[in-house]
């Protein structure tokens, strides 16, 4: 991806970039991914101290990308973020293999819409500054932050925090969190299928929400524990990426239902609050904000306890802006 430009306000070279490969996909243990084809990050660069740039390539068939729809999803920006995390951490910060990620905050702040993934991959470059936790902490936090280049052009800013845990802290944490799983799985709810065109999708397996008959503005969680994707390694919880594509669905559906052709959503804000099991009903619900047409705070439930909640702004022309967080 040749002339990508300076990062605005950030010193360095231009060359850096003509340099990466956005070819060939990085080692998929250094994101956590069990299958080649779910890595999106494919060269990454120490540029000093605690700037890095770090290359990756979005395919139109991926799940995330939405199947050639008029714009590339936030969603997957937060992904290839995600995994921008766990990369540096192994390849630069001396992270070990063999310890559990969590996340406690990501944002993606768009200054205009993310271009369509069409049939030629899309080059995505992030220009990151990455910092650890202060002299004499306790717990080891980190945090990036990048510009977002696309085309040769800076589209916005992406900001993570995350915590690589020991092992054994992490299992506490579980705990803590009612990890354990339930003596017997609770019985399922009364449910309507939704179409995948109906949620942006292809396939009937990628359909992460079905109706709930009693109640307008809610659905119920489904989870295809062998889909490829967002299963594609054991996890001990809903994963947070489920969730996160999840609320984007059900924006999408609530949008539609109060304003036809609001097909396209931007994830503004998400914040997980709790570990989702899953042996367990999830119920997603969603309100209008009252801040303008297609704005809805949506929150996802398991019994009494939320899991996470979300603002989403349903129409693709606007400026997007997305902000997650907690554990996933």
């Amino acid at each position: 991806m040749p002339g990508l430009g300076l990062i605005t306000g950030r010193p360095g070279p231009e060359h850096h970039w003509k340099a990466m490969e956005f070819e060939r996909c990085v080692p998929r243990t250094s994101v956590h991914k069990a299958a080649d084809v779910e890595v999106l990050l494919t060269d990454s660069q120490r540029l000093g101290p605690d700037r890095f740039a770090v290359a990756a390539r979005w395919d139109r068939d991926h799940y995330l990308a939405h199947h050639g729809g008029p714009a590339a999803d936030p969603v997957m920006l937060a992904e290839t973020t995600r995994q921008t995390a766990i990369h540096l951490s192994h390849r630069f910060l001396d992270i070990p293999y063999g310890m559990p990620f969590v996340l406690s905050e990501a944002s993606v702040d768009l200054s205009e819409t993310l271009p369509p993934v069409g049939p030629e991959h899309l080059s995505v470059g992030l220009d990151v500054i990455c910092r650890g936790p202060a002299e004499g902490a306790r717990r080891l936090r980190l945090e990036l932050e990048a510009d977002v280049l696309v085309r040769h052009r800076v589209i916005g800013r992406t900001r993570l925090r995350w915590e690589p845990m020991e092992p054994s802290r992490y299992a506490m944490l579980r705990r803590r969190g009612g990890g354990e799983p339930l003596l017997s799985p609770l019985p399922e709810p009364p449910r309507i299928p939704l179409s995948p065109a109906t949620v942006g999708q292809v396939a009937e397996r990628d359909v992460l929400i079905a109706a709930d008959p009693m109640r307008a503005n809610a659905w119920w969680l489904r989870l295809d524990l062998d889909h490829p994707v967002l299963f594609d390694h054991e996890s001990d919880h809903v994963p947070g990426m489920a969730l996160v594509e999840a609320f984007r669905q059900a924006g999408r559906v609530a949008a539609a239902d109060r304003r036809p052709g609001a097909s396209g959503v931007a994830l503004l804000t998400v914040k997980f609050t709790a570990f989702g099991e899953l042996d367990a009903p999830v119920a997603i619900t969603a309100e209008p904000t009252g801040f303008g047409h297609g704005v809805f705070t949506l929150r996802a439930h398991q019994g009494e306890r939320e899991l996470a909640n979300a603002t989403v702004r349903c129409g693709v022309a606007e400026p997007a802006r997305t902000l997650l967080g907690a554990a996933c």
